[in-house]
């Protein structure tokens, strides 16, 4: 099975190379759940189902959706640590990190991390006891000049994670093959030693779910 785990692109092109998506985004072309999707709705006042927060340094929109969050049984995907200024921009303002953050608000459980570049060691404890997945976009990441994240250390501490092409600027043709290569190589780079990530390791990557 293919299944891209995280995509903003146009699902229309999106589709044709992913059997499963967690699709975040309006344009859904007027499919959705026919075509294995699962649609997070960008966030906005009166949002109803699952949401898409694209970042955290909106405050008034940040706190509309935590609340939306605790009022509602829905689930959302945060794009957040996914780069350095955004990151500090929230640690800056509340003394905390992203991750840290989400918790304090109460609303960490009910979240999946897409980005996570800037994630560190406590972060990444509290997304494991939370029972928090990421989602990593590793041609995104690198082609915006972001870094990587940290994905064997997530693993390590039991992490679930998933792999997305996110918009599609550095991939096209949205191939989930391509962000794979892509993550072994960092994967690679992060520990400093070849072959960081074993096959099966990377086979459940793709698989997410």
């Amino acid at each position: 099975m293919k299944f891209n785990a995280f995509c903003t692109a146009n699902i229309m092109t999106a589709r044709a190379d992913c059997d499963k998506l967690i699709y975040c985004g309006s344009d859904s072309g007027g499919h959705g759940m026919d075509v294995g999707a699962t649609v997070y709705a960008p966030f906005c006042d009166g949002a109803i189902g699952n949401i898409y927060l694209t970042d955290m340094s909106d405050e008034d929109a940040f706190m509309s959706a935590c609340d939306h969050l605790i009022s509602s049984d829905v689930r959302a995907v945060v794009r957040t640590a996914y780069e350095l200024n955004e990151t500090g921009m929230i640690e800056a303002k509340y003394k905390l990190s992203p991750i840290m953050l989400l918790h304090k608000m109460g609303v960490l459980d009910k979240c999946t991390i897409a980005g996570g570049v800037c994630l560190d060691n406590d972060d990444l404890d509290l997304m494991a006891q939370e029972g928090v997945a990421l989602i990593i976009t590793p041609t995104a990441s690198a082609g915006y000049g972001h870094g990587y994240a940290p994905v064997c250390a997530a693993l390590r501490r039991g992490i679930r994670v998933g792999v997305g092409t996110f918009d599609g600027k550095y991939n096209p043709a949205h191939e989930l093959d391509r962000e794979l290569e892509f993550l072994r190589l960092t994967a690679n780079a992060e520990m400093r030693v070849e072959n960081a990530l074993s096959a099966s390791q990377l086979e459940k990557i793709k698989n997410f779910c």
